[in-house]
């Protein structure tokens, strides 16, 4: 194998590594803000809403957002937009740090 090729090998491991890493981390950030938006709405099954929000997050990335409004609202929970989409950054942040420190 060539450099030029062994030099594109790498890349192209090193890429696909943190495109993994990246979707790791949005499922375990999403899981994280579906926690905090049960325990914050007073659901019985946390965990099962948890994985709900996750699932959201792989299959309709965009409307994240929007389902944990209306589920907000449904519930009779008053959480901005701004606070909303602080939480969800803020938990795919640390999920990204949780899964780089071996966690």
């Amino acid at each position: 194998m060539t450099a030029l090729k062994k030099r594109a090998q790498a890349l192209e491991n090193q890429f696909a590594r943190q495109a993994e890493i990246q979707f790791k981390a949005r499922v375990r950030g999403s899981k994280m803000v579906g926690r905090w938006a049960a325990y914050t709405m007073g659901l019985d099954d946390v965990e099962a809403y948890a994985r709900t929000v996750a699932v959201k997050q792989v299959v309709e990335p965009h409307r994240l957002l929007e389902q944990l409004r209306q589920d907000f609202s449904s519930a009779g929970v008053a959480v901005s937009d701004a606070d909303i989409d602080s939480r969800i950054h803020q938990f795919i942040e640390q999920a990204t740090d949780e899964i780089f420190a071996g966690q």
